[in-house]
This record gives structure tokens, C-alpha cells and sequence, in this order.
């Protein structure tokens, strides 16, 4: 290969280890449009109650074994380090693509960031569960993380139908 092919490829590389590391994906590194916004918001959302629904299983005997709740925990626990402003930018609530977000959740910031606030440790102690291994445990630690986020959805998400 060629020097000035090695440079592009190191460059490349280096490019895409930086972006990885420091969670600059294209779709998230600040989306400046607010249905792509939305869309990121969903999906991370996602990956939240997907790791919910791993541990729910595994605290069911519903198939899910010790490893899948233990990633379902470390996903939860990834998102609830998240900063809230960058999962709820302004300028994203219903209206916005098919956002389900509240424009109460935006006018009363302080109650969002006190609900998010409540997430990472409840996070923590259904990791810290987990690891114990106490079914028990792991079932109250998972009703304890629901019911805070719960609390938001309650208050700042337009119910389903």
C-alpha cells in the first residue's frame, strides 16, 4: 500500500475511534434537525426499556437468562448517565415527527431534571441487584427503576393509546 493510503486509512481510523469514544455518532452529534432528534430520542428510549424488558424476563423465568439481564442492566444504566438536554432537546415536543413529549416537560425543566436525576441511581441499585443475583432483589430493585420512570411518563409523555 501506498503512504498516502495508510494516512487516509490511520486517519480514518483515529476518526472513527474519536467518534465512537466520545459518542458523536452522525445520527446523534447533534442532530440539528428535530424529527431526526426525535427519532434518536425514541431510540434510545428504546434501548432503555429494552434493558428493562430483559431483566422483567429474566425476574419472570420468561427465557431471559443471568447475562441478558446483566446487559439489560448496563443499557439502562448507559442511558440514565445521559444528559437529559441532549435526549430532550427544545423544539421537540408533540408536533415534532411523532414525539409523544409534553411541552409542559420543557416548561418545567427543574421537574425533568429532578426525574431524570432519579433514574442513575435507581439504575445503579438494579445493576448492584443483579450482580447479587437475588431474584428478590432484582425484582424490587426493577420496580423501584420502573416506577421512576414511570413517574415522567406520567407526567411529561402523552399517553398511548
Amino acid at each position: 500500500m501506498s503512504n498516502r493510503v495508510v494516512n487516509v486509512l490511520a486517519a480514518a481510523s483515529v476518526a472513527g475511534l474519536m467518534f465512537s469514544l466520545f459518542g458523536m455518532s452522525a445520527g446523534a452529534a447533534g442532530a440539528a434537525d428535530p424529527a431526526e432528534q426525535v427519532k434518536d430520542r425514541q431510540q434510545t428510549m428504546k434501548k432503555l426499556g429494552g434493558g428493562m424488558g430483559a431483566v422483567a424476563k429474566f425476574v419472570k423465568n420468561e427465557g431471559a437468562t443471568a447475562e441478558d439481564a446483566t446487559k439489560g442492566a448496563e443499557a439502562v444504566l448507559a442511558v440514565s448517565k445521559m444528559d437529559p438536554k441532549k435526549i430532550f432537546p427544545e423544539g421537540t415536543a408533540v408536533g415534532v415527527a411523532d414525539s409523544a413529549a409534553k411541552p409542559d416537560l420543557w416548561k418545567n425543566w427543574a421537574e425533568t431534571q429532578k426525574y431524570w436525576s432519579a433514574v442513575q441511581p435507581a439504575a445503579e441499585k438494579l445493576d448492584a441487584a443483579i450482580k447479587g443475583g437475588d431474584r428478590a432483589q432484582i425484582a424490587q430493585a426493577l420496580g423501584a427503576t420502573s416506577k421512576t420512570c414511570g413517574s415522567c411518563h406520567e407526567d411529561f409523555r402523552v399517553k398511548k393509546n
